[in-house]
């Protein structure tokens, strides 16, 4: 059984969550969180559609397409949040939300690399659908078997080596998220409950309020397990020892989806269904707040915490990544080419990284600015499903369909793969000459992508992790000016051309 996102037009609420239930409802995409599995580690939900994109609306996928040509965001008009509360806390609802900062053209996208490693045959089971995936505390990452033959979670080293296949249940109930828990071990939501795992593959498995659903799940700021509860309309808390409690949301057909930990050292989550629409945040004595997103019906999905201070989310609908502040104003920026988005997570580079299943087939990147690029994965129809940062720095995302996890890395440039939208991407081989740094956007985004090559006369263009030293005129004309790259009078180099490095080169 391959699992898929929530359809919103399909959404529904019953007194208890089937199998049958589960592969429309809470067993798909979502949230991933901060690359660390720390405290407010990474967590997502699995699945995106099967190979053909089944799930995925392709008559709206080409309205997404009228808006990819990097002009204004689409969404206009303020939106009002109410006051809502949960078990005796509230607080303000949603300011507003805003049509959006334009998009400043697309990405000038570094050229990435991927590496695919296919997952061993499981006795009993010709493919494991692999969807949600998170770092877990052991240096490893974590993912979940989406097929429920065998019901299962397995972990993979950076090196790509798979450990033994860990049965969650004897039920036709699959794991749906996954995260890295404040005790070490690694946590999961199923239909009907939650589970832990140690990283030596024991199993423990505990029922949930409600007798009822699970949803996405991450490790809070406060020490417990949070997750969601589509079907109940709440979000839960549950201590590392199985102790739980749980808040309704005003609406209890909202469909709470994906979790993350915010800026704020709040929980803020997405609201699927097509009568609510929001984006919602609860803070750990339970306090609610909504915010309704500008597009109608948008299906937000994942959701992570940027390195900007703000919360990013995915509209598998509304064929946009959204963007929210604390102070709950929302911004969307559309996919150039109209896919819709399910995961998403926070790279070491910055950046956010997404994934778009059905007939794109691709993994996306949007900058803190909003500018967007996609890449194409190389197994044809593999569906993208969940994605998470790894503890190695490099992007880890799963391949539903073609039984494999993907490994990007080359963040900053150098790699061998061109966006397929977004421009730039890949080694330079045109030559184009130059003066300075700056005049260098062909292969990279500004710091660690090219520079203007001291060595070569005349001087062209050169990807930046080559090594050579580049050109500058003044300060202003080094790419990583804005983390303190200074340029040499005497030498004319910048004091260093990769992001992360110090002034020392270290």
């Amino acid at each position: 059984m391959k699992l898929r996102p929530i359809r919103s037009d399909l959404f529904f609420v019953g007194v208890a969550l089937s199998v049958a239930a589960c592969a429309v409802v809470a067993c798909s995409d979502a949230a991933s969180l901060d690359p660390d599995a720390t405290r407010g580690g990474s967590a997502n939900l699995g699945s995106s559609g099967s190979g053909s994109g089944s799930g995925v609306s392709s008559g709206n996928a080409s309205s997404g397409g009228n808006a990819s040509n990097g002009g204004a965001n689409s969404g206009a008009g303020a939106s009002t949040g109410g006051t809502s509360s949960a078990n005796g806390g509230s607080s303000a609802g949603g300011t507003t939300g805003s049509a959006g900062s334009p998009v400043m053209g697309t990405a000038n996208a570094p050229g990435i690399t991927f590496t695919e490693y296919a997952i061993p045959t499981n006795t009993g089971a010709t493919a494991s659908n692999p969807g949600a995936i998170a770092a877990g505390p052991d240096g490893n990452l974590w993912f979940n078997h989406q097929s429920t033959a065998p019901n299962a979670i397995q972990s993979v080293s950076t090196s790509g080596s798979f450990s033994a296949v860990y049965k969650t249940s004897t039920t036709n109930t699959g794991p749906i998220a996954v995260t890295g828990g404040p005790d070490g071990n690694v946590w999961y939501t199923k239909q009907g409950g939650i589970g832990r795992a140690t990283p030596s593959g024991t199993i423990n498995e505990y029922g949930v309020p409600n007798g009822g659903d699970s949803g996405g799940i991450v490790n809070g700021p406060d020490g417990n397990l949070w997750f969601t509860e589509p079907i109940h309309g709440r979000i839960a808390r549950s201590t590392p020892s199985a102790q739980m409690k749980d808040f309704a949301l005003p609406d209890g057909t909202s469909g709470p989806y994906a979790i993350t930990v915010g800026p704020d050292m709040n929980l803020w989550f997405t609201e699927a269904s097509v009568t609510a629409n929001k984006i919602g945040k609860i803070t750990t004595s339970g306090a609610i707040s909504e915010y309704p997103i500008p597009t109608p019906a948008s299906n937000a999905q994942g959701i992570a915490a940027g390195s900007d201070g703000n919360i990013w989310f995915t509209e598998l609908d509304g064929h946009k990544i959204g963007k929210i502040t604390p102070q709950g104003d929302i911004s969307e920026y559309p996919i150039p080419s109209g896919a819709s988005p399910g995961s998403i997570a926070l790279g070491k580079d910055g950046n956010l990284w997404f994934t778009e299943a059905g007939s794109e087939n691709s993994i996306g990147r949007v900058e803190p600015k909003g500018t967007v690029a996609e890449y194409v994965v190389p197994t044809p129809a593999s569906d993208p499903s969940g994605v998470t940062s790894g503890p190695d720095g490099n992007i880890w995302f799963t391949e539903l369909s073609a039984n494999k996890v993907g490994r990007i890395s080359d963040l900053m440039g150098g790699g061998n793969t061109k966006a397929s939208s977004g421009g730039g991407g890949g080694p330079l081989s045109d030559g184009k000459t130059c003066t300075n740094d700056t005049d260098c956007v062909e292969s990279g985004n500004a710091c660690g992508g090219d520079v203007c090559s001291l060595k070569v006369m005349p001087h062209v263009c050169v990807l930046a992790v080559s090594g050579d030293p580049g050109s500058c005129s003044d300060d202003s004309k080094c790419w990583c000016a804005s983390e303190g790259a200074k340029c040499d009078t005497t030498s004319h180099a910048c004091s260093f051309t990769t992001h992360g490095e110090t002034l020392d080169g270290g």
